[in-house]
């Protein structure tokens, strides 16, 4: 999964917007989450399964 976080121009990681779509997740960090549909919002799917960022969505659904 490393390398594939964009950075700002001041060389910080950039936030991933909360209308991102899951499919849009899954194909750049190459990870299934089962029973989720491609079209939800990262921002829903944050609520839904109570995760701040894409590294601990991906610990969650490797359980």
């Amino acid at each position: 999964m490393s390398g594939h976080a964009q950075r700002n121009l001041d060389g910080s990681l950039r936030k991933i917007r909360s209308d991102t779509k899951i499919g849009t997740l899954e194909k750049r960090y190459d990870v299934e989450f089962p029973d989720v549909r491609k079209d939800m919002e990262w921002g829903t799917f944050k609520e839904k399964f109570g995760v701040s960022s894409v590294k601990k969505a991906v610990e969650k659904f490797a359980e």
